[in-house]
């Protein structure tokens, strides 16, 4: 069977709406598709910059490309 999915009700303006229409227009996509798609990307993304700034806190040290090469024994490697 087939997972329901919920309803959820957004207003727009005018000039949002036709941002969207035209949105969707180009690339062929229905307008709930656009939205779900901008919703799930916006929630990942916010996810990601604070999974960031949390091991920013974390770390205590910084490396350069070229002292972690060396910290590492790596400096003749291709990276």
């Amino acid at each position: 069977m087939a997972e329901l999915k919920k309803t959820v009700s957004v207003r727009f303006s005018g000039y949002e709406k036709s941002m969207l229409d035209a949105y969707a227009k180009l690339y062929g996509k229905k307008q709930s598709d656009v939205l779900r798609e901008a919703v799930v990307k916006m929630i990942e993304n916010d996810q990601d910059f604070r999974l960031l700034e949390e091991a920013k806190m974390k770390t205590t040290r910084y490396y350069s490309l070229k002292e972690a090469r060396k910290e590492l024994e790596v400096e003749g490697a291709n990276l």
